[in-house]
């Protein structure tokens, strides 16, 4: 089993409320980090338990952009490529809810659109461990990659047309090429 490179959308990110407490010293200076890092657009929105802190995406957000957003980052990522995002595409447009988006994800049917439950991610800590890690679920727009690195090709000419587009009003951003170096 290779390591993989991702992209995806983060739908929930969830922190132990006790951990989290005890390295930000107070659960309100753990919310203030926590918005700034992941909710800085206020595109999430935070619920409590007893037990954890989340930030869910906000359903009305999911609802109006979805669709047009996946088939966005599609056509920029994956193009001129084929791959099997064009069947996902498909099947997330014959759906009309957030539910039905997420649940096919869940089937991990298609390798550009599926589900990947409670990835790790490192958050900076004021405390002396210096990284608070939170949970994430995503759904995996793109999946790449092997153990070896020469199998990215397709990710690095995306990056590349990314970066290029940023930079558009430089004409050095058509000089500008990501790679692997030998």
């Amino acid at each position: 089993m290779g390591c993989f490179l991702v992209i995806g959308i983060a739908t929930e990110i969830v922190a132990n409320k006790a951990e989290a407490e005890k390295q930000f010293k107070g659960i309100e200076n753990f919310k203030a980090a926590f918005e700034k890092k992941f909710n800085a657009n206020g595109i999430y929105q935070m619920k409590e338990t007893e037990s954890r802190i989340v930030l869910e995406l906000i359903p009305e957000i999911v609802e109006k952009e979805w669709v047009e957003f996946i088939q966005a980052f599609y056509g920029i990522r994956y193009a001129p490529d084929e791959s099997d995002h064009q069947f996902a595409l498909e099947a997330i447009s014959k759906e009309n809810n957030v539910e039905a988006w997420y649940k096919l994800a869940e089937e991990k049917c298609l390798e550009s659109y599926q589900e990947l439950p409670l990835y790790y991610y490192p958050m900076e800590s004021p405390s002396f461990w210096g990284h608070f890690h939170v949970g994430m679920d995503f759904i995996i727009l793109s999946l790449d990659g092997k153990i070896i690195m020469e199998c990215y090709d397709s990710l690095f000419e995306f990056f590349t047309r990314i970066i290029r587009e940023k930079l558009a009003n430089y004409l050095l951003s058509d000089s500008l090429f990501v790679y692997i170096s030998e």
